[in-house]
């Protein structure tokens, strides 16, 4: 769907989503300015050791996508930059961005991909994140997976070193929680089934391996396979959340959790704490760009169930995390449902 005349973009986040919306408009015609604050791009599938259900190694699901971003005569990358003030409507926004050096970019749209944030654990007391040293998120669990991780991809105590005697996976930390976030991450329940896999791929059945949950949200096409294959490598799955966290004098942790399962409540020693974290949307443009939040806090859609890529403000438009929780897939499909979004909104103008 080429355009009849040159056309310009700003696309605000430069993860996957904003990946995949910058590429689609310049292979569509636009000149494209993908403005990122980090140093550099792809977002948080860089932190990533390998992708669910299908195991694919995320650096490289990626690097062709940066690659191809990166090359296009089309887009100009902007890296360690900040959206500093929106001026104008469709066809002839100003955007002013603030970095290395100060420029007012002109758009006639914009896409917000700012993506998500990882929700701050430690309003979750109980289970004593930045107090004991082997109790981590998520997050942190993959860059201990990833070969280039702080480890090398080794899974280990963080206190010794060592490996781990035990794992204990705690899903809908912060989330699922009217105290905290009250909806389902998304990704969580299979995040700590991949978590436990790359356990027992590493170390075989020398690990105990828990998992405490509410229910499992095994939903991707290949989701209740790769649940049937974990459970099947003897991984413990518990129905119940820990009370609290304890630490002992040797750096080791005690959880106490009622098994709804069983009606047993279990005492369980583990090495290392992981906890799947409730995962909000990074929507600090939003008085900027003069878009409202939903009651949940992420971007208001012009209709959300016939115009969710669309924005209350014309000519401005969402892909990706910012809208709801999103798998990968989802925000790439996301993303280009924006695209399509945008170049009928110019060219209806």
């Amino acid at each position: 769907m080429k355009m009849s005349k040159e056309h310009s973009a700003v696309v605000v986040g430069a993860g996957i989503a904003g990946l995949q919306a910058s590429l689609d408009l310049a292979n569509n015609g636009f000149k494209v300015n993908l403005i990122e604050r980090q140093p550099q791009i792809g977002g948080t599938m860089l932190k990533l050791s390998k992708l669910f259900p299908t195991l694919k190694n995320a650096a490289e699901v990626i690097k062709p996508l940066i690659e191809s971003v990166s090359s296009s005569a089309n887009i100009k990358v902007t890296t360690e930059s900040e959206i500093k003030s929106v001026q104008g409507s469709i066809g002839n926004f100003k955007v002013k961005v603030a970095g290395q050096q100060r420029e007012e970019i002109n758009a006639d749209v914009i896409i917000v991909a700012t993506g998500f944030y990882q929700y701050d654990v430690k309003k979750v007391g109980q289970y004593k994140y930045g107090q004991y040293r082997n109790v981590i998120t998520g997050i942190e669990y993959e860059q201990m997976c990833n070969p280039n991780g702080p480890t090398k991809g080794k899974i280990v105590r963080l206190d010794t070193g060592e490996k781990p005697k035990s794992v204990v996976y705690v899903l809908c930390v912060g989330s699922r929680d009217e105290k905290h976030l009250r909806y389902c991450c998304n990704i969580g329940c299979l995040n700590a089934i991949k978590h436990a896999y790359l356990l027992r791929e590493q170390y075989g059945k020398d690990v105990d391996a828990y998992i405490c949950y509410i229910d499992v949200r095994a939903v991707t096409k290949r989701g209740e396979q790769f649940y049937n294959q974990v459970r099947a490598m003897e991984v413990e799955f518990i129905h119940g959340q820990p009370s609290e966290v304890r630490e002992a004098k040797d750096g080791t942790l005690t959880l106490d959790v009622y098994d709804q399962s069983t009606s047993k409540l279990l005492s369980i020693t583990a090495d290392l704490v992981v906890l799947e974290v409730g995962l909000p949307p990074q929507t600090d443009l939003k008085d900027l760009l003069k878009l409202s939040l939903d009651e949940d806090g992420f971007f208001s859609e012009k209709n959300a169930q016939l115009e969710v890529n669309e924005t209350p403000v014309k000519g401005i438009f969402l892909a990706g995390a910012v809208q709801q929780p999103m798998r990968t897939i989802e925000a790439v499909v996301s993303a280009s449902a924006a695209v399509l979004k945008a170049i009928n909104s110019i060219q209806n103008k």
